[in-house]
């Protein structure tokens, strides 16, 4: 899977578990502060992406995850 084809949906989980336009999410954006998510809402939206891509996240890559770019790159690495 292409990281673009990635991107959309972690773009698509965003926008179904926070409300946040596709339009308003970079790969520069930070979780946390410019998406304004809670610790809750990014366990939602890793468990949505396990369930989409058929993936186990390990809890310890979780503090890696600041960026929808972090993302990005660890599901592209993970998904063949």
């Amino acid at each position: 899977m292409q990281r673009s084809e990635i991107l959309a949906q972690i773009k698509a989980i965003l926008e179904d578990v926070a409300e946040i336009s596709p339009d308003e999410v970079t790969e520069d954006s930070v979780l946390m502060d410019d998406l304004d998510l809670s610790s809750m809402e990014i366990l939602t939206i890793v468990a949505d992406l396990e369930e989409t891509f058929g993936i186990r996240i390990p809890e310890k890559e979780l503090r890696g995850f600041v960026t929808v770019s972090d993302l990005a790159d660890y599901l592209t690495a993970q998904v063949v």
